[in-house]
């Protein structure tokens, strides 16, 4: 029997799971074994993560098991630790053990995807500390549990302004994903406060910073235009043109120094090349820290090594590099794959390219923004475009079936504002009350929660 070619995948994403399935048609015929490193035994499909966060959906629904997803794969769950090109070996620890190991490797692919953009403290202190992101099934249950500890510690505080204060909610970025957190966010807070007795709808506020002079720059002028008449008409403030630059327990400072109370800060500005590469030896990476790769997906100056996902920048026929988002990522695997295989057989490769397909934003209520190809819609029919569209590319029929039944029954059953338990001890720490509120009986102990 002739010895296996071994193609180890660094992540277990989008574009990690996507290439393995992709690979997984070769196996018999060039003799292959696939193997996938990554922290979690499951990949989450993002577009629904938002609606999990919030209860539309359960958040198991749109969590994804690598195992089940690439069959004829391997996973390790573990963590990078080094990488030797010299020997072609990755070294790794799986999680819960504590002893380093090594795997050879004949083709790697990195595929490491991203992380939250972080600023530099100089330009935007506190963010690390005091705000939450949108990145992970975690981040979206934790923002879940945040706003309904919020509901229930506004409604046992006498002060108004404090009430106001924790009740507020500020989103900073207004790309994609920001327009999503906040459109989701306002319909389940809001609707959330029929069940307190000393809480108004008027009591929430939400607002939106973005440093563009506009929401959604990504759609054409009158889609995003549309997009922040309909959330300006929910009373979600957009402030356009500024920058949060501090960011502290209770308020933030935008790039006016103006000050504004808040009791939740969700950052949402960006994404950054997961910060595993720079720690990676031999990677050639550009100045954003993202893997510089050739039009091939080869990593430039490495042989057998490629990119593709969110950390690396691969540039499409035109020069410009491809964008990361996952629509991308999924179609960037068959041609990885398919070069994988060329190269495996002696074959030149080819360039890859993929444009972006369409953008598809729910801005909640029922209502969103659509943009594939020559089509442009708005209002309901976009927002029931984006429901189709995903529940036919969520993976696994029975994961279709069990997010179907979950949006058909909140057509006709209310929500649980109930928490999962997810609030970080920072956070009630770093937010813990500065009024009196009506009995320590009806508030609980502040100070515990379990930790995440």
């Amino acid at each position: 029997m002739a010895d296996l070619t071994r193609i180890v995948i660094l992540g277990g994403g989008f574009g990690g799971a996507y290439l393995a399935q992709a690979l997984q048609k070769h196996i018999r015929q060039h003799d292959l074994e696939i193997i996938i490193i990554d922290r979690n035994n499951f990949f989450v499909f993002y577009p629904l993560l938002v609606e999990a966060g919030t209860g539309s959906i359960e958040p198991r629904h749109c969590s994804v098991p690598i195992r089940e997803f690439a069959r004829r794969s391997e996973l390790f769950m573990g963590e990078i630790k080094d990488l030797d090109l010299e020997s072609r070996t990755v070294g790794y620890r799986l999680i819960g053990d504590d002893h380093d190991r090594s795997i050879r490797f004949d083709h790697l692919v990195v595929a490491l995807g991203s992380v939250t953009r972080i600023l530099p403290e100089h330009i935007v202190s506190g963010v690390r500390e005091h705000a939450f992101e949108m990145k992970h099934m975690s981040d979206a249950v934790v923002i879940r549990d945040r706003a309904i500890e919020l509901l229930e510690l506004a409604n046992a505080t006498e002060d108004q302004d404090e009430r106001r204060r924790l009740l507020h909610f500020i989103i900073v970025g207004g790309n994609v994903t920001g327009i999503e957190v906040v459109g989701e966010l306002e319909n389940f807070i809001r609707d959330a406060t029929v069940q307190y007795h000393h809480l108004r709808r008027e009591d929430c506020s939400f607002t939106v910073i973005e440093g563009s002079p506009c929401i959604l720059g990504i759609l054409p002028q009158h889609q995003h235009d549309w997009a922040a008449k309909k959330l300006e008409a929910r009373a979600i403030t957009l402030r356009t043109g500024s920058t949060v630059k501090e960011v502290h327990a209770d308020h933030v400072v935008t790039s006016e120094d103006e000050s504004i109370p808040c009791g939740t800060v969700i950052w949402t500005a960006g994404i950054a090349p997961n910060p595993v590469l720079q720690e990676l030896q031999g990677l050639p990476l550009n100045t954003f820290n993202g893997l510089d790769c050739n039009e091939d997906y080869t990593a430039k100056g490495l042989d057998r090594v490629w990119g593709l996902g969110d950390c690396a920048s691969i540039p499409c026929t035109n020069g410009k590099p491809m964008p990361p988002l996952a629509q991308i990522a999924i179609r960037q695997a068959p041609q990885v794959a398919a070069n994988i295989i060329a190269s495996i057989e002696g074959r030149p490769t080819t360039a890859g390219h993929v444009a972006v397909q369409g953008i598809l934003v729910p801005l909640g209520r029922h209502r969103g923004v659509a943009k594939l190809k020559g089509l442009r819609l708005e209002g309901f029919f976009a927002w029931a475009m984006w429901r189709a569209i995903y529940l036919i590319k969520t993976p696994g029929w029975r994961r279709r079936l069990r997010v179907l039944m979950d949006w058909f029954m909140n057509m006709f059953c209310k929500r649980d504002y109930v928490q999962l338990g997810m609030v970080p001890a920072s956070h009630r720490e770093f937010h813990a009350p500065q009024h009196t509120a009506r009995s320590q009986e009806d508030v609980g102990d502040l100070d515990e929660g379990s930790p995440d």
